[in-house]
């Protein structure tokens, strides 16, 4: 009983050189987490930037082979700083009542899995309607993720209907309008 409090007296010190590294450790990983908050919160307005790029470039293509321009792409241009972080973001192909209509959010945490096999950091849909399939109650929509890979975070749709997967690109929106006609 008595050498307890010897003992004790005699650990402190290695009780306290414990603690002060772990509040040093802790403080590493805090850095560490900002570090990595702050390449998420880039990849994500930087991705953003790309999809709109994407829907830019179908844009522009398509309306250059028509005689008269009737695609039009909203919001017309988008910088990085125009991403909404803490809301949905909206972009709409729009072919005379045809509408394909690109919306997205950042997830919650700064990387999630819960409905896609890679790790993403924004998640969206894309929706596909015209007055037939409203007139049916009917909107298309597939699932849009924004994965990071290295410094880029390319964008894949998944279709949860069909299993059907791909990134998202030209080649996928010229697809996604032409169920529309």
């Amino acid at each position: 009983m008595f050498g307890f409090p010897v003992k004790w007296k005699r650990n402190r010190r290695d009780r306290l050189s414990r603690l002060a590294e772990a509040i040093e450790a802790i403080g590493e990983q805090d850095r560490k987490l900002i570090e990595e908050s702050a390449r998420v919160d880039h990849l994500r307005s930087r991705g953003a930037v790309d999809l709109h790029s994407i829907c830019r470039a179908f844009v522009d293509k398509v309306n250059a082979r028509l005689s008269e321009a009737a695609v039009l792409l909203d919001p017309p241009a988008i910088r990085e700083e125009n991403f909404n972080d803490s809301g949905s973001n909206l972009f709409q192909i729009n072919l005379r009542g045809r509408l394909l209509q690109l919306e997205f959010a950042a997830t919650a945490e700064l990387f999630e899995t819960d409905d896609f096999r890679r790790p993403y950091i924004l998640r969206g849909s894309i929706r596909r309607f015209n007055q037939e399939l409203l007139d049916s109650n009917t909107v298309d929509e597939q699932l849009l993720f924004c994965c990071p890979s290295g410094d880029t975070a390319p964008w894949y749709f998944f279709d949860p209907r069909t299993y059907r997967t791909g990134r998202v690109s030209e080649d996928y929106l010229i697809g996604e309008l032409e169920r529309l006609l």
